[in-house]
């Protein structure tokens, strides 16, 4: 029986590397992904809720806004919204941070989100 050169059944160092870079990617996607997801539900009712400005108050869509930040566990305030309201168009403002605890908590990453979303008003 003849063998080939080199076909020893050795392990290489770079099938470990790979796996540890999958495994680091896979991670991150399991801590950021979900944090994505919550933040661009968020900023699209925030677009819904300023589509309907021509025929809503500015108390309403705050009150709107800030129960579903509380409904999707994002760290919004009453402080950190600001609704302005013209004749011409609406704007929303939003301004929070989301802590990423990595690691079992030996990194934190501060992912920062300031959606701002300007909508023209129509007379209804």
């Amino acid at each position: 029986m003849i063998r080939a050169r080199g076909a020893r059944g050795e392990g290489r160092i770079g099938c470990i590397i790979w796996l540890i870079i999958v495994s680091l990617t896979g991670y991150a996607l399991y801590k950021f992904v979900p944090v994505k997801m919550k933040t661009a539900r968020f900023e699209d009712f925030m677009s819904e809720e300023a589509s309907f400005g021509s025929i809503r108050g500015v108390k309403e869509i705050e009150r709107n806004i800030l129960a579903k930040a509380k409904d999707l566990e994002l760290p919004l305030s009453k402080d950190n919204l600001t609704i302005t309201k013209t004749k011409e168009k609406i704007k929303v403002e939003a301004h929070y941070e989301i802590v990423v605890d990595l690691f079992a908590g030996y990194y934190r990453y501060v992912w920062k989100f300031d959606p701002v979303i300007e909508r023209p008003l129509f007379n209804v």
